[in-house]
């Protein structure tokens, strides 16, 4: 009964390891396939979820990239003195969402990077602002529109893992 026990402890101890190092490669490769689909401007297709962002007086707000054509330019500016801000809000159901900006300062203009989260996804949108003209340059989407393809990465990752161990134990018992 006891060596029962063992091994029933060694084998739960093995696939509590094997959960958890799961779980932790899908969080990992959902990070690199974001990286992965990194978009340019200059050679492809934005993300379609491509945010600038707008100030008027005091407030910023997020405008999509393929809303700017219905867009009004003359009471609205793409540059604030504030360099860095953040904004909250509560989209209903208790769904938090955010939209954040970064401006530095370059020698034609000022880059924007803009951060849109909502529950189901995070985009970086990186652009320029030339003259109050807006030239996109990269987008990144992190979404969890990837989770198939990082389970798959991760189940093949593992399993790889394991069968290295398993030679590895092997080879360390025959010798």
């Amino acid at each position: 009964m006891k060596k029962i026990m063992y091994i029933f402890f060694e084998k739960l101890k093995i696939y509590t390891i094997n959960f958890v190092i799961f779980f932790l490669l899908i969080k990992i490769f959902l990070y690199l396939i974001s990286y992965y689909d990194m978009r340019y401007a200059d050679k492809e297709t934005l993300h379609g979820d491509f945010t600038i962002v707008v100030f008027d007086d005091e407030t910023f707000y997020p405008l999509n990239l393929s809303k700017f054509k219905d867009f009004q330019k003359e009471d609205f500016s793409f540059i604030s003195a504030k360099k860095v801000d953040r904004k909250e809000w509560d989209a209903g159901d208790d769904t938090p969402s955010s939209f954040s900006y970064s401006i530095k300062k370059i020698e034609n203009g000022h880059q924007i990077e803009t951060e849109f989260k909502d529950p189901e996804r995070t985009v970086w949108s990186t652009y320029q602002v030339v003259d109050n003209n807006i030239i996109p340059i990269k987008s990144r989407l992190y979404a969890f529109d990837y989770i198939l393809l990082a389970m798959l990465l991760a189940f093949m990752t593992i399993y790889g893992l394991n069968y290295i161990w398993k030679c590895f134990r092997i080879k360390l018992r025959v010798n």
